[in-house]
């Protein structure tokens, strides 16, 4: 079981319409598309898939997707996109409700898919690593691995650091007038560790007033770039692009962002080293 034992986005239905109207960016999409280049008909898995702002437009491309989430709310709400797509786009995704720390990732991809700061979501540095062993054994020799998270070198910032109450997600006003009001507050946290525990309480006020509250602990892991990297070289990835933002320009220390480019080569795992 992954540490965190509730998954934020599936502690109340709306929430995915909230994750909608808050994630509407398209530029990793076309980072994406530009590293695939002109390769078609690629078989593409993407865990943490969620309501498929990154899967969808791939599919429409013609690339075969397989995505995979814990959250059922955010995979019914892609469910009901992929009924309004062109029935060929339809017919290119197949969906798996999963736990994606625990679950065996399916093999025989050309490429894995873990963005929109997926990372951020999980509570252990083992877990990240997790993901990227999992990626390993699911890519075929010399299929690639997409990774983009913002990053955090050395010591937890002291932004992370701070008691008391902040407005955090789920916050917004969904088509049918339900709100949904949220906080965080950090209860505890590891510095030199970069560990961090969050109380987070989500209120929701229904069109006819009637309120729920929702609260639970999350804990989270920032991920650095220097332990993507060193996780990617023992898994058997040769770095091929590290970028520095979602327009592709080249990392530097000042970088908000880490996003890695990586191709499965084979090593002491078992791959193949014919390619």
């Amino acid at each position: 079981m992954s540490y965190n034992q509730t998954n934020m986005y599936d502690i109340e239905p709306h929430i995915a319409e909230i994750y909608d109207q808050n994630e509407t960016y398209t530029d990793d999409v076309q980072l994406i598309r530009r590293l695939i280049g002109a390769r078609k008909g690629l078989h593409i898995l993407e865990p943490f898939c969620g309501t498929g702002r990154i899967l969808i437009p791939l599919a429409c491309d013609g690339h075969t997707l397989v995505g995979l989430d814990q959250a059922g709310g955010m995979l019914e709400r892609l469910r009901r996109k992929m009924a309004h797509l062109p029935q060929e786009a339809g017919r290119q995704i197949t969906l798996i409700w999963a736990d994606v720390i625990q679950v065996e990732w399916s093999k025989g991809y050309d490429l894995v898919i873990l963005g929109g700061n997926c990372f951020y979501e999980l509570a252990m540095p083992e877990e990240q690593e997790g993901c990227i062993h999992s990626a390993a054994l699911a890519l075929n020799p010399g299929g690639c691995v997409y990774i983009d998270n913002n990053h955090m070198e050395g010591d937890l910032d002291p932004a992370w650091q701070r008691p008391g109450a902040g407005r955090g997600f789920p916050s917004g006003t969904c088509a049918n007038g339900t709100r949904l009001e949220s906080t965080t507050e950090t209860i505890w946290f590891d510095a030199p560790r970069r560990l961090v525990k969050f109380r987070r309480s989500t209120k929701v006020t229904l069109p006819d007033g009637s309120r729920v509250e929702k609260e639970y602990i999350q804990q989270k892991h920032p991920v650095s770039m220097a332990e993507v990297q060193t996780w990617l070289e023992a898994y058997g990835f040769v770095i091929e692009q590290i970028y520095g933002d979602r327009a592709g320009n080249p990392y530097t220390d000042s970088s908000s962002r880490a996003i890695f480019w990586a191709r499965k080569i084979g090593d002491r795992y078992g791959f193949d080293r014919t390619y």
